[in-house]
């Protein structure tokens, strides 16, 4: 008799899920290996802890992306439709896919130090979708191996080795998630500076919780941080300035300096009936009223305010506590330095650690809570003033004030606003209340003797909508409309007489404008910055703005906005898709530039 053949057993879920797990673990390896050039473009770390953090991150980092993925996609199917073939059929090709990318990934950083996007892949060349074809086929007959050497391996063994590897795994990425939790609170520099190298890294931070639960004294923190800073070298990731500045003036010539920043001052509700000292300020000044932050968050509008960069910088800048040049030339040149904020130095704007991130905290005042801290910081400007007035040395102050954190009109606490109406009636609280702080600074600031001339910024770091675009935005930091952009900007400016610009000017370009004119600095913008001198009266073509996870190429007609993951979206001024509207190649490659110069 002919034997009859036993049918194969389909194999079961938790057959497959090992698979998965396995297959999943072995991609994560073969992702590490291809990753290794973001670890020679990032060098050696500085300290023992930054090098430990440095090997557990990457590890953790690239065993999450080689079994999250594939995880979440075929996991569910094991379970519900467990068959072998279909799995390899979806998973092969998609870790093919995912280690063409990351080759690309790889090749784009060592050359621009940012990471692939949708928006890169606009400028590729035919030669380079070619080669990407050409990685693909070959990685997807490699992962077809890899699958079914895999698959032998976990038919045939039924040891624990996966799950000890599993929680080796699981210990690595919560030991680079723990020591990141505690640089970030602690401002660690060396630690910090490798976060921007590794391809979608989103690590966790708890700076609030932490010194909520006394875990950090924030005093404490900033004195070490001050302390390492003066003992740092360069950490040779950002090449800023290009060249070193070169400034002539006179410094008996330098004028004091005040920044007068509220947030979210919209232009167009300047008038001599909402803000009358505002409206007379401007009338007698220089009036930029065409004018667009670098962001729609304070974040960023600061950022682009004094460092005159794309908002995409911002991450290095932070990491590396790299403090603008126009600092650098006020600390060169013996400014006394003090801050006023009634809402704080740290997040979410983290001035802190980026434009004041080489000045004594004992110079930055932020209000105590309670009150009215709009009215706190003018009175503790106010005390400062009385005491540092003297012509011999000048003097750079910022005073920080929030509308929001106006009083009430009767000193009792209310309601949060909900309806449009309410929100807007609010706001408009808010302006009056900063207007009649800037009153009371505007005059005793005139009043005063000191034969130092001052020059004066009256400034907003965004804008603020009240759902003008018909999309239910109202406030600020959740799209890159003219209202979330457009920003107040005037300047009260020894020697110069009033006068109204009306070219698309931006924050990119005062510092530029500052160290120019103030200064005599000879450098060409360039060398430090992407704007252009406000006095050029040269409107921009195109800018970058940014959020806290997002950035646009603004131009006159259309935007290109783009998202975390690389999905890109091309807009119209309405900020809604239009027939016909198409990136233009030359201007993402000119963009990508700008956001590659100041990196070594």
């Amino acid at each position: 008799m002919t034997a009859v053949p036993t049918p194969t057993r389909p194999p079961t879920r938790g057959t497959l899920l090992r698979w998965i797990g396995w297959f999943s673990i072995a991609n994560a390896a073969l992702y590490g290996l291809v990753g290794l050039r973001y670890l020679l473009a990032f060098g050696m770390p500085e300290t023992g802890l930054a090098l430990i953090y440095v090997a557990l991150a990457f590890i953790g980092q690239f065993a999450l992306l080689g079994w999250l993925p594939l995880m979440l996609l075929l996991g569910p199917l094991a379970l519900l439709v467990p068959r072998k073939g279909l799995l390899m059929a979806i998973g092969v090709p998609v870790a093919a896919a995912a280690l063409t990318i990351l080759t690309l990934d790889t090749n784009v950083f060592a050359e621009y130090r940012y990471h692939m996007s949708a928006l890169t892949a606009q400028i590729f060349e035919t030669s380079t979708w070619i080669f990407a074809g050409i990685i693909f086929c070959v990685a997807l007959l490699f992962e077809a191996l890899l699958a079914g050497n895999v698959w032998q391996r976990v038919v045939a063994s039924r040891g624990r080795k996966g799950i000890w590897l599993a929680a080796a795994l699981v210990l690595a990425w919560c030991g680079g998630q723990g020591i990141h939790i505690w640089a970030d609170a602690t401002a660690y520099a060396p630690a910090l500076g490798f976060n921007r190298y590794m391809p979608v890294y989103f690590p966790m931070k708890a700076t609030r919780l932490m010194a909520r639960l006394g875990l950090i004294d924030p005093g404490e923190v900033e004195r070490a941080r001050l302390l390492r800073k003066a003992g740092a070298q360069d950490s040779g990731q950002l090449r800023y300035p290009l060249n070193p500045l070169a400034c002539e003036m006179d410094d008996a010539r330098l004028p004091n300096i005040l920044f007068v920043i509220i947030d979210a001052l919209r232009p167009d509700r300047i008038s001599p009936e909402n803000t009358p000292r505002i409206a007379r300020f401007a009338g007698e000044g220089l009036q930029f009223q065409n004018h667009y932050s670098g962001g729609n968050s304070s974040r960023m509008g600061l950022f682009s305010m004094f460092y005159g960069l794309p908002s995409t910088y911002w991450q290095a800048f932070n990491d590396t506590q790299r403090q603008p040049v126009l600092m650098d030339q006020l600390t060169a040149r013996g400014y006394e330095i003090t801050a006023f904020s009634s809402v704080g130095f740290g997040s979410p704007s983290r001035i802190d650690r980026t434009v004041f991130a080489a000045v004594d905290p004992e110079s930055l005042y932020a209000a105590p809570r309670g009150g009215d801290r709009n009215v706190d910081i003018t009175r503790a400007w106010r005390q400062w003033f009385d005491k540092h007035s003297a012509p011999e040395r000048p003097w750079f102050n910022l005073l920080y004030y929030d509308p929001g954190n106006a009083a009430s009109e009767t000193g009792e606490s209310t309601a949060a606003p909900r309806t449009l109406a309410e929100r807007e009636a609010a706001y408009m609280h808010g302006i009056k209340a900063a207007d009649h702080e800037l009153q009371e600074v505007l005059a005793i600031l005139d009043a005063s003797q000191n034969p130092r001339e001052t020059l004066v910024i009256l400034a907003s770091d965004h804008g603020y909508e009240f759902d003008e675009l018909g999309l239910g935005n109202i406030g600020h930091g959740s799209n890159y409309g003219p209202w979330q952009l457009r920003s107040t900007l005037v300047m009260r400016w020894p020697g110069r007489e009033p006068q109204v610009y009306t070219h698309r000017s931006a924050h990119q370009d005062l510092p530029g404008t500052l160290l120019r004119e103030v200064f005599g600095c000879s450098n060409p913008l360039s060398d430090y910055s992407s704007g252009s001198n406000l006095f050029d009266a040269q409107s921009w073509e195109w800018m970058i703005a940014g959020s806290y996870n997002s950035h646009a190429i603004v131009e006159p007609d259309k935007l290109i906005v783009s998202y975390p993951g690389g999905l890109v979206e091309v807009l119209g001024p309405d900020y809604r898709p239009k027939a016909g509207l198409r990136p233009d190649p030359a201007r993402i490659e000119a963009t990508l530039l700008e956001m590659r110069r100041f990196y070594r």
